[in-house]
C-alpha cells in the first residue's frame, strides 16, 4: 500500500506552473578579437575575342584570340585552370578536323592538353566538336599569364575555325580561380 500511496504524492507535485517575467538581460560583453581569415577566392574570366583557322601550317600551339590573362596569385593559394570552348570542321562531305588544345602558365605548355575531334557526315557537314579542361596548379605567389593554345593535330585533317567572338557555340571561355586557404 504503500507505494501506491508515493505515486500520488509525486503526481500532485507536478502540477502546470506559470513562468515569471523576464529578467534583465545584462550588459553586453566586450567584442572578441577577430577570427582567422576564412577561406576565399578570385575569379577572373575572359572571353575569346576572334577566331582562329588551325590549318596544317599550325604546327606550333598557337594563342587562340582573346583567351589570355595576367593573374596576382597570392601566397598561400592555389590557382585553378579551366577552359571550354568550341571548333568546327571547315570541310564538308567525309571530313574531318583534329585540333590539340592546352594551357599554358608563363608561355610553358603544362599537362592539361586535350584533342578534339571534328567529324563529319555524308548527310552533315562543318560539324561542331567542344573541349573542356581544368586543373589545379601549384604556382609561386605574383603575377602570371595563364593562355590557351591550339595546333593542328592529325595528318589529312581538314582546317578548323576555334573559338569566336560572337557565335557562343564556338566562342572560348578561359576562367581562372585563385583558391585561398
Amino acid at each position: 500500500m504503500v507505494r501506491p500511496l508515493l505515486c500520488i504524492v509525486v503526481l500532485a507535485s507536478c502540477g502546470v506552473s506559470s513562468k515569471g517575467e523576464m529578467g534583465d538581460p545584462g550588459a553586453m560583453g566586450s567584442q572578441g578579437p577577430p577570427g582567422p581569415p576564412g577561406p576565399g577566392q578570385m575569379v577572373q574570366e575572359v572571353l575569346g575575342s576572334g577566331q582562329l583557322v588551325v590549318t596544317s601550317a599550325t604546327t606550333a600551339f598557337t594563342l587562340i584570340p582573346g583567351l589570355t590573362t595576367i593573374v596576382n596569385v597570392p601566397a598561400g593559394a592555389v590557382l585553378n585552370v579551366h577552359t571550354d570552348g568550341g571548333l568546327q570542321c571547315t570541310a564538308v562531305g567525309n571530313a574531318f578536323s583534329v585540333v590539340d588544345i592546352a594551357i599554358y602558365i608563363d608561355s610553358l605548355q603544362t599537362t592539361a592538353v586535350r584533342r578534339v575531334v571534328a567529324a563529319n557526315t555524308a548527310g552533315i557537314a562543318q560539324m561542331i566538336s567542344n573541349w573542356s579542361i581544368g586543373r589545379t596548379f601549384q604556382v609561386t605567389p605574383g603575377s602570371h599569364l595563364v593562355e590557351v593554345r591550339a595546333q593542328y593535330g592529325a595528318p589529312g585533317a581538314s582546317d578548323a575555325n576555334v573559338s569566336s567572338a560572337s557565335a557562343p557555340q564556338l566562342q572560348g571561355v578561359l576562367t581562372a580561380t585563385m583558391l585561398m586557404p
